[in-house]
This record gives structure tokens, C-alpha cells and sequence, in this order.
């Protein structure tokens, strides 16, 4: 073994100069067929540019635009409640026989009490009251100037409903934020992966050439050859499998984007030193929560449900006006014009008024129960996220010595591998393990990330994340080599 060394030493400058030309022609290979692929890829997408997009683009957000839209309509139709209701209209009808009004009797005796007057100079007693055929046009106009209070909930209620609605869709966008949050980061993260997994093909291209060039001269075995090549296989296919993974992983993306290509995202993993206390996320999600907020709505929407069932218990008042367009068609009895105030009130209905106040009611009392219990979910919910943060921050930091001590060994059994102190096994195992560390603390900053988005979601904060990203320290293959 001694021997061997020395052997090993003698040779090695001319064994390491032939390496770092390798290393250079490899180096050179991977430029020229990256080079196509670098020019197919979309423009950088930055998370800001990726937000705007989703915002804009994202079906499920302008349905619901749509909807806030819509009960801004209905609640301006409720505004019509206030206004007089004018209608114009008219009809033509056919009777079986004309109407008559016959005083033929009447003019009989009269004739019989007066025999000296001649019968042709008393007129007929019979008149034409309606033809068998007539027409009726006419304009109305009603004006309600009491209702007991329902106008005055028809219009609340339509406020409830578009805060409700606004309310619905800022929750949507605050899901549809943390999903992107997720999807544009596991980009990254593939991304990343495939970098650190090439990484260790071009490391063990250049070990399986060490190994080939040691096994010529006789200074390690076939088998240490053949774990190298095998190695290097593995190493090959994890590669195939981290681009198969970032093209799943960019298709998804896309989908939230609602686009056909997402682009090339462009801002980095990261993670942020610190957070604020857990105290003020609580405060925060009990204040600006969204769900709070459509609870809020929907004990308002209640509200005024009791009181347009109280309401009903009182009388209708109302103005109306009549106006005949075609007079001709009028009776002697039928006017040319009416107007007048009139009352309605529902003095028995089978007892509906009282069983649909007390629903109300109990809508109104489920509402604040399920408020309640909501402010308890919410609450625990944000200190599981916020701990989660806290877990994947620790994982992270606590991963730098494991990277340290990783990288360090595969140097030196790198070296010691070149001195014939090594084997093929060691220098594997110990990049393999890099790379383990890389990949892990890359998943921790993953984490992080996504946990951070859950967080803001869970304290009704989505908005501020891209502010946090600003803040926060990048995360990346090429980054992690130069750390500590």
C-alpha cells in the first residue's frame, strides 16, 4: 500500500492535469447543450409579476368579481323601492252582447199616466252601456309611503350581501395567494434540485474518470470502477427524474396563472430571520380575517331578515293615480282619471308571520355561535401555523453545521481517493451525503416558505408576503455552496 502511494504520488500532478481538462471539456460540453435549452425559456416571472397575473387572470377570482358586481346591481334594483311605479297598460275586449241599461217599462207607464201625449215624442229608455266590442288603455302610478320598515331592510340587507360578497372574494384571492405561494416556490425548488442533482453527475463524471485512470494503473480494483459507474448511473437518473419533476411542477404553476407557459420564476427560496410575536397574528386574524368579516355580513343580512318580519305585522300605505288614454272605450259609469292613498294589512295568514319571525331569529342566533367558534379555530389555527414557521426556520438553521460537516468530508476523501487512501465507496457516499444536505436544507427553505404563506392566510395578511419575501435572505443551490 505504501508502494502504491508513492506510485500514486509520483503520478499524480500529471493525473490531476489531465483531470482539469476533463472537468474543462465537460464544462464546455454542458455550455453548448445548454445553450439551446437557455434559449427556449420564457422571460423571468418575478412572484410580484406571478401575483399580478393570477389576479388578473384566475377564473375563479373574476367569478367572483362577477358576483360582488352582481349584488351591487341588486342592490341598486332595491333602491327602486323608494320610487313611485308607473305602468302603462292596455287591452281589447269582446263581450257576448252589448251592454244596455232598459227603461222601457218606466216609459210605458208613463205613457199610460199621459194618453194625451203621442207616443213618438217620448224618446226610447233604452241606452247602449258598453258595445260587445271595446278597447281600454289607461297609465297607473302607485307610490308606497309607509311600509312598516321593509324597504328600509331590502336595502340593508342588499348592502349586507355586497360586503358579504367582497368579503368572498377577498378569501379566494388569500387561498389562491398561498397556493401560488406553493406552486412558484416548488418551481424553485425543483429548479434547485436539478441543479444540485447535475452538480453530482459532473462530480461523478470526474470521479469515474479518477477511477478509470486508477484502475489502468492498477491502484484500485474493477468492483471500486463499477461502484463509480453505477454511481454515476443513479446519479444520471435522478437528473432525468429532477427535470421531470420541474416540468410537472411548471405546468402546475401555469395552471394557477390560468396561462399556457408560466414563464421562468425568478425570485429565489428565501427565508427571514424573524417574525413577530405570535400575539399580534392572533390580533391580526381577529381583526382582519375575511371570514370574520363575511360573519359580520351575514349577522347584518340577519338582522334586517328580523326586521322585515316585523314589518309584516304592520300596514302598507300607498298613493296611487289613474289615467284613461282612450276614452272611448269608457262606460258612464268608468272615470277619466283617479287618485287617492290606500292601506293594505294581512289580518290572518295561518300563522306564517310568527313561525318565519321566530326563523329569523334563530338565524340570527346561529350566526354568532358559529362567530363564536370560528374566533377559537382561527386562534389555533394561526399558532399552528406560526409554529410551523418557527419548526421550518430551526430545520433550516440547523442544517448549515450538517452542510459544513458534508461538504468537508467529500473534500477530504476526494483527496484522500486521489492518494490511493480512499475508495470509490467513501467519495460516493460522501457526496451522495452533500448532496442529502443540500437537497434537505433546500426543502427546509421550502417549507419555510409555504408555512410563512399558510400563516399570513390563516391571520388574514396575504398582502404582506411579498413584503416579507423582500426581507427575507435567498435561498439556492448556487447560494448554498458559498454559505458557511
Amino acid at each position: 500500500m505504501i508502494g502504491a502511494t508513492r506510485k500514486a504520488g509520483g503520478r499524480g500532478e500529471g493525473g490531476r492535469r489531465g483531470a482539469g481538462r476533463l472537468a474543462s471539456s465537460l464544462a464546455l460540453l454542458a455550455v453548448l447543450a445548454a445553450a439551446p435549452a437557455r434559449a427556449q425559456q420564457s422571460e423571468p416571472l418575478s412572484f410580484q409579476q406571478a401575483l399580478d397575473r393570477m389576479r388578473a387572470e384566475h377564473e375563479t377570482l373574476r367569478a367572483a368579481s362577477q358576483e360582488t358586481g352582481q349584488r351591487r346591481e341588486e342592490r341598486e334594483a332595491r333602491k327602486g323601492l323608494y320610487w313611485p311605479k308607473v305602468e302603462l297598460s292596455g287591452q281589447f275586449t269582446r263581450i257576448d252582447d252589448p251592454i244596455v241599461i232598459d227603461l222601457d217599462p218606466i216609459r210605458k207607464a208613463i205613457l199610460a199616466l199621459h194618453p194625451q201625449v203621442p207616443a213618438s215624442r217620448v224618446p226610447s229608455f233604452v241606452e247602449e252601456v258598453q258595445d260587445e266590442t271595446f278597447w281600454k288603455a289607461d297609465v297607473r302610478a302607485t307610490w308606497p309611503i309607509y311600509t312598516g320598515g321593509k324597504v328600509a331592510a331590502a336595502n340593508r340587507a342588499g348592502d349586507a350581501r355586497i360586503a358579504d360578497a367582497e368579503q368572498q372574494r377577498r378569501q379566494a384571492e388569500q387561498s389562491l395567494s398561498s397556493e401560488l405561494v406553493r406552486r412558484y416556490f416548488a418551481v424553485r425548488l425543483a429548479a434547485s434540485a436539478q441543479e444540485v442533482r447535475s452538480a453530482v453527475l459532473a462530480g461523478l463524471d470526474r470521479h469515474l474518470f479518477e477511477a478509470r485512470r486508477l484502475e489502468e494503473e492498477g491502484l484500485i480494483s474493477k468492483a471500486e470502477r463499477l461502484h463509480a459507474e453505477v454511481a454515476r448511473s443513479e446519479a444520471d437518473r435522478q437528473v432525468k427524474r429532477a427535470g421531470h419533476d420541474l416540468a410537472i411542477a411548471r405546468a402546475a404553476l401555469a395552471n394557477i396563472l390560468s396561462q399556457e407557459a408560466a414563464g421562468d420564476p425568478s425570485s429565489p427560496l428565501f427565508v427571514v430571520a424573524g417574525l413577530a410575536p405570535l400575539e399580534e397574528f392572533q390580533a391580526a386574524a381577529s381583526r382582519d380575517h375575511p371570514a370574520f368579516a363575511r360573519l359580520a355580513a351575514q349577522q347584518a343580512l340577519a338582522t334586517q331578515a328580523v326586521a322585515a318580519e316585523r314589518a309584516r305585522w304592520r300596514p302598507d300605505v300607498y298613493l296611487f293615480a289613474k289615467r284613461e288614454l282612450h276614452e272611448g272605450g269608457l262606460t258612464l259609469l268608468d272615470p277619466k282619471w283617479a287618485a287617492g292613498v290606500g292601506a293594505t294589512f294581512t289580518l290572518f295568514d295561518g300563522f306564517a308571520r310568527g313561525h318565519d319571525a321566530a326563523a329569523v331569529r334563530l338565524q340570527l342566533a346561529r350566526v354568532e355561535t358559529l362567530e363564536s367558534r370560528a374566533r377559537r379555530d382561527v386562534a389555533t389555527l394561526v399558532e399552528k401555523r406560526y409554529r410551523e414557521v418557527e419548526r421550518s426556520r430551526e430545520q433550516f438553521d440547523a442544517l448549515a453545521a450538517t452542510l459544513d460537516l458534508a461538504r468537508e468530508s467529500l473534500r477530504v476523501r476526494t483527496r484522500a481517493f486521489e492518494e490511493g487512501l480512499a475508495t470509490s465507496l467513501e467519495v460516493v457516499d460522501a457526496r451522495l451525503a452533500l448532496s442529502r444536505a443540500q437537497l434537505e436544507r433546500l426543502a427546509a427553505a421550502y417549507e419555510f416558505d409555504v408555512a410563512l404563506a399558510d400563516l399570513l392566510e390563516a391571520s388574514g395578511q396575504a398582502d404582506r408576503f411579498e413584503a416579507l419575501r423582500q426581507q427575507g435572505k435567498p435561498v439556492g443551490a448556487a447560494a448554498m455552496e458559498q454559505q458557511p
